[in-house]
């Protein structure tokens, strides 16, 4: 009897203990550990890649490293991703930006991730989250080629508006039209065009948020380089909605059209920067999306004759690179490596004596170049980083391949001290991560381990412990 009273008070105590967590990896442990003292961009990038690892499986542990992730962006040094439809040569001071903001190293993208993957651990958090987010977007101007680029934001608030609430469409609808009305600038409008198809509304609710875009556009505001590189995206992302309401719901979209009209009116009407040619383009392409929603016997045609803008804006210049001196003579020797046609020398030349020799003359040139005379430092970077790629696209696996890496990561590292190129120094270390997912794995992360550089000790081990189809 004693026995079975001891037993059953030892049940009974099992049982009011709570259950452990899951123990927690610690190889993924040290890798959260080093990657939160990088540099604040590239501490929220990794942070959410380890959270998003299935290594990573105790829910209260991804939410620790979101929040984390989440706070870290706020010392991200670009508030915003910008971006441009225009054909920009890459090799120009301008193209350079274009290559950094494509990572998407910015506060508010890596800040709408955070909210996102929070939304499967903690919904409530997750919407918590998202309202510290501050977009805080400014107007783009002409004499840059680029303007704000926020379309993660809008996918992030579609995705928490349609999972985090269950079954409360009423919650669902206020909390998305709350932040919907946040949009204002022409770059924002085709985004969120696409956040009201993703929502999945139902009729009411289609009805009413149909209302809501329209409101946007009489109400929207007047950026001539903006609706320059979101003309086009704008009436054909709203005559998907339009169709796509219609098609659903039997919503009948004169109100939507008519008030698109009227917006691209006054946008056309308006300044307009002196390089832009979408305004010409843009009347009849909103004529067309009036026959593809069926409503081109109701609404007005736009004549683009007519319509004139206010006055012109001087154009943004472009800053060529390799324009002269050592940086054209080094590009030059790529070239000739390369070959004149359409497509590289074939493998059997490149695998010659004579041609790698030509390829090695080229590599020392290039170790030895120091920039001098160069206008910025970040202009000195970015060329000499495109030459070592320039370098990895020919040289085939070799001796010489290898030195390249190695040469390459060694100068990514001595200038990782350079504030200036941040996230431009993230976009071509992020070009090397690729191509690791290769045959060059062992010597690129081998190269990045010898480097004794936390960011790229960081990344390495996320390739090993994290790869990319795991996160």
């Amino acid at each position: 009897m004693v026995v079975g009273a001891d037993a059953r008070a030892q049940t009974a105590k099992t049982e009011k203990q709570p259950p452990q967590a899951p123990r927690r990896d610690p190889a993924v442990e040290i890798l959260a550990a080093d990657a939160a003292g990088l540099p604040p961009e590239l501490a929220a990038d990794a942070l959410i890649r380890i959270a998003a690892s299935p290594r990573v499986a105790d829910n209260a542990w991804k939410r620790e490293l979101l929040t984390e992730a989440f706070f870290h962006a706020y010392g991200a040094r670009d508030g915003y991703r910008r971006s441009t439809p225009q054909a920009i040569p890459p090799d120009t001071r301008q193209g350079a930006r274009i290559f950094a903001y494509a990572t998407s190293l910015n506060r508010v993208s890596l800040q709408a991730r955070a909210a996102q993957l929070m939304a499967y651990v903690d919904p409530e958090r997750a919407r918590e989250l998202f309202g510290w987010i501050d977009l805080d977007l400014a107007p783009a101007v002409c004499d840059d080629v680029v303007a704000p680029a926020v379309d993660e934001y809008y996918s992030a608030l579609t995705l928490l508006a349609r999972t985090t609430f269950g079954d409360d469409r009423v919650a669902a609808l206020r909390f998305f039209e709350l932040f919907l009305w946040r949009a204002r600038l022409p770059s924002e409008i085709p985004a969120v065009a696409r956040a009201l198809v993703r929502f999945q509304p139902s009729g009411a609710e289609a009805a009413y948020l149909e209302s809501v875009f329209g409101f946007l556009l009489e109400t929207g505001s007047i950026d001539a380089r903006g609706f320059s590189t979101a003309a086009l995206d704008i009436v054909s992302r709203s005559a998907d909605l339009a169709n796509a309401y219609q098609t659903a719901f039997g919503i009948r979209p004169y109100f939507l059209m008519e008030s698109l009209r009227s917006y691209l009116v006054t946008q056309i009407r308006g300044p307009r920067c002196a390089d832009s040619v979408s305004e010409s383009m843009t009347p009849a392409a909103f004529n067309a999306a009036l026959g593809r929603t069926k409503m081109d016997e109701d609404i007005r045609p736009l004549d683009g004759d007519t319509l004139r803008p206010s006055h012109l804006v001087a154009a943004a210049p472009l800053d060529p690179y390799w324009v002269s001196g050592q940086p054209l003579q080094l590009r030059q020797a790529a070239i000739d490596l390369r070959g004149a046609g359409p497509a590289p020398y074939p493998l059997r030349i490149r695998q010659s004596e004579a041609w790698l020799q030509q390829a090695e003359r080229m590599l020392v040139d290039v170790e030895e170049w120091t920039g001098h005379g160069e206008r910025t430092d970040r202009d000195y970077f970015f060329q000499k980083s495109a030459l070592y790629l320039a370098l990895l696209d020919l040289v085939p696996t070799s001796t010489l391949r290898t030195r390249t890496i190695e040469s390459f990561v060694d100068f990514l590292h001595r200038k990782d001290d350079d504030n200036t190129n941040e996230p431009l120094w993230f976009a071509f270390l992020n070009r090397l991560l690729e191509l690791s997912r290769g045959s060059d794995r062992p010597e690129i992360l081998r190269a990045f381990d010898n480097a004794h550089n936390p960011s790229m000790t960081v990344y390495a081990q996320l390739e090993r412990l994290v790869p990319v189809g795991a996160r």
